[in-house]
């Protein structure tokens, strides 16, 4: 059993970088593959402009600081 864990610990070491990724990532922004994809297929130019009415606030420092501890956490499963 602790051989099988040992040989799929990389399942979550893509899970929590994963979730560490929708944390560090700003509401209702797409994320940087997903953008380049967008400004090719020709829908947006990609000028990173704010609709009028919203500004960016960013990402909340708690938010930001989970997902360095989860990407840690991806590091330490991986390594050991």
């Amino acid at each position: 059993m602790g051989e099988i864990l040992h040989q799929y610990r990389f399942v979550a070491v893509v899970a929590l970088l994963g979730i560490a990724a929708v944390l560090a990532m700003e509401k209702g922004r797409l994320p940087l593959a997903l953008r380049g994809i967008r400004k090719v297929m020709g829908r947006d130019a990609g000028s990173g402009e704010t609709p009028r009415g919203e500004e960016r606030r960013g990402v909340p420092a708690w938010r930001r600081a989970l997902a360095f501890a989860l990407v840690l956490a991806a590091f330490a499963i991986a390594v050991l």
